[in-house]
């Protein structure tokens, strides 16, 4: 049975495992700027309830059992209390297949064993995205789309509002110019949502991929990019949308910048500092 405790101070309802409250305070507290920064860019609320739960109330809140990577859906963000499971297994996964300077690059940045947790607690942005997709109707037309607009706030909140968690966010998805095609064999957009099927490495090929895309469209459109997707959306719309054709249009069967529809040379003109 669940122990968890009730944090206040907030304007959303927070839970946290016993022994967890400085954590939850720290997780609660970007939440609550990401959640003002989502309202103020889309102009519109989300109900939002946290969680921040140990590996042993995991189970009680989680929707899938990957144990430290956040997850949001519905009105409900859930957080992992420590570093948990999943990134360590990821890393395992990837680095087999990293070059010596991303690897480099990589240990500069998180350490060595590398902590992850930094880079876990920005994809919470991304996972409070989700619940602002969840309560708009009609739903998002592809799960690649939906990921991509929770990767588009997840930039821009990080450039907007942290931008000292850029490096954090960017060494991390830098790696997927590394994976090779036989570790992430599913690559076409509209097949995101079997990645999964082939391991979390093939569904992290998609992420980083995604997540480079928003890097190159956040740097080209910023906040009205993320706006006018979605309620592009909201409106009924699909693919046809100017910023998703484009990533459409560029994704390809080869890791890198190329795969999110940004070429290289553009990426690196507009972001100097990418690594």
């Amino acid at each position: 049975m669940s122990t968890m405790a009730t944090l206040d101070g907030f304007g959303f309802p927070v839970r946290h495992s016993p022994g967890a409250r400085e954590r939850a305070v720290v997780v609660a507290r970007r939440v609550e700027r990401a959640a003002a920064w989502l309202t103020e860019q889309l102009d519109v609320r989300a109900r939002t309830t946290l969680s921040v739960a140990d590996a042993a109330d995991w189970g009680t809140v989680a929707t899938v059992p990957l144990y430290g990577t956040p997850q949001g859906s519905g009105d409900h963000l859930r957080v992992a209390a420590d570093d948990g499971w999943f990134g360590a297994d990821l890393y395992a996964d990837i680095r087999p297949h990293l070059r010596p300077q991303t690897a480099a690059a990589l240990r500069e940045t998180y350490g060595e064993p590398p902590a992850l947790r930094p880079y876990f607690d920005l994809v919470a942005v991304h996972e409070l995205t989700h619940l602002f997709q969840d309560q708009s109707r009609p739903a998002y037309p592809g799960m690649w789309i939906a990921e991509l607009h929770a990767n588009l706030a997840m930039v821009g909140y990080a450039h907007d509002v942290e931008p000292e968690l850029l490096p954090v966010l960017r060494a991390f998805t830098a790696t997927v110019d590394d994976l090779p095609a036989e570790v992430t064999p599913v690559r076409e957009l509209a097949d995101m949502d079997r990645a999964f099927d082939h391991g979390a490495i093939n569904f992290a090929w998609f992420h980083f991929g995604l997540t480079r895309a928003a890097e190159g469209l956040w740097a080209s459109g910023g906040p009205d990019v993320l706006r006018g997707l979605y309620e592009h959306v909201r409106a009924g719309g699909g693919a046809e949308y100017p910023a998703l054709a484009e990533v459409a249009a560029g994704w390809n069967q080869s890791a890198g910048a190329a795969s999110s529809g940004i070429s290289a040379s553009s990426v690196r003109d507009a972001m100097p500092n990418l690594g």
